[in-house]
């Protein structure tokens, strides 16, 4: 099994059931495979920050984990202004790269 593979069933295995995010080099593999093997949705977002917005708001009205995933360097420093008000609200969303 790929590390890919491996990410994706990780995903599946603790109950996520939706990802927001931007696709990149860096997650593009596990997210396909989160959605076509493991039954997974994935809400694309315009912005970084916005995908995290998005999964920090989806944590707070569903009481589960919100989900964000982004592609490395620069993306990731994008995720920084929704990641600390998240935080600060003491949100249950979460951000992989």
């Amino acid at each position: 099994m790929k590390t890919y593979q491996l990410a994706a069933l990780a995903l599946s295995e603790l109950g996520v059931g939706t990802v927001f995010g931007l696709m990149g080099d860096a997650n593009l593999a596990y997210l396909g495979d989160f959605v076509e093997n493991h039954g997974g949705e994935f809400v694309a977002a315009v912005a970084e920050g916005g995908a995290v917005s998005m999964a920090d708001g989806y944590a707070r009205m569903t009481g589960g984990v919100g989900v964000a995933s982004v592609t490395h360097g620069p993306a990731v420093t994008n995720c920084t202004t929704a990641l600390v008000e998240a935080v600060r609200s003491r949100s249950a969303a979460q951000c992989c790269c």
